[in-house]
């Protein structure tokens, strides 16, 4: 943004082309298939919240898997996303009604503050962080927090062959793990100021629904990878899971991991800078 410091750039990874996956409509579709988060999730988040109900805005709702839970709690939420395709399955899912969506970029989405709490469940990376932290700590009330949510799983008998599988396959073969946190406070945009976990609960999903979870990943979109790669890709992990269970059910664990802090406001440049 005009007026900020320079900010290291973000890893190319998580560049503009791949964040467009999620307009791509396999994308949408498999998205459904991931699992929810646990309803302790949103304990803790009405916990964070400054003052009792008050606004709370999702930045990068999706199909506001976030965001429905919240607003079934009393809370209004403007929830914003770019992706029409993702807002309009939101809309028809429970609890959509009550949601205000927005879509835009979180760069420009014309917004309603104040908020008693802003939250981004695995989305955040994808947005420019130089320009989207700094409109969302303009945009929460004094000492609201940002909460980072994520998922964690239990582990897995194909935990260790399913990373090679997936670099075989992957439309964005430089894609890895990062610490979105770090990544933030090391440029100066968060200030990080604590972390908690939920409890693991169960997920239970058919095989079939569980291998159509991967291509809502940026990185194994059905459209971008092509037909042939992408039924490769299926009848490996049918195998790997099939292997070890053969009645055709997965279950797992799904834990919530939820890093909280405050965004850094926008900074002036300094001559020369």
């Amino acid at each position: 943004a005009e007026g900020a410091y320079a900010v290291k750039p973000k890893p190319s990874f998580l560049g503009p082309d791949h964040a467009s996956t999620f307009e791509d409509p396999s994308v949408v579709e498999a998205y459904r298939h991931r699992p929810p988060y646990p309803e302790e999730t949103f304990d803790l988040l009405a916990d964070l919240a400054v003052g009792s109900g008050g606004a709370v805005l999702d930045a990068g709702c999706g199909t506001g898997f976030l965001a429905r839970p919240l607003a079934r709690r009393g809370f209004r939420v403007d929830a914003v996303d770019p992706s029409s395709a993702m807002i309009a399955v939101g809309r028809r899912l429970e609890g959509g009604d009550r949601v205000r969506w927005i879509e835009a970029p979180m760069e420009t989405a014309p917004l309603d503050p104040p908020y008693a709490l802003a939250v981004a469940g695995e989305s955040l990376h994808w947005m420019e962080w130089s320009v989207v932290l700094p409109r969302i700590a303009e945009a929460l009330a004094p000492g609201a927090p940002l909460v980072i949510v994520g998922k964690e799983f239990t582990s897995s008998p194909w935990d260790d062959a399913l990373p090679e599988l997936v670099s075989r396959y992957t439309t964005n073969p430089d894609h890895g793990p990062f610490d979105l946190g770090q990544e933030l406070e090391s440029r100066g945009l968060f200030a990080p100021e604590g972390e908690v976990r939920t409890g693991m609960v169960p997920f239970d999903s058919h095989v079939d629904d569980f291998v159509e979870s991967f291509h809502s990943a940026s990185y194994l979109s059905r459209e971008r990878m092509g037909r042939t790669a992408a039924a490769e890709f299926d009848a490996a992990v049918r195998r790997m899971v099939g292997a070890a269970h053969p009645e055709g059910r997965w279950t797992s664990g799904v834990r919530a991991f939820l890093t909280w802090g405050l965004p850094v406001p926008l900074r002036p440049r300094r001559d020369g800078a």
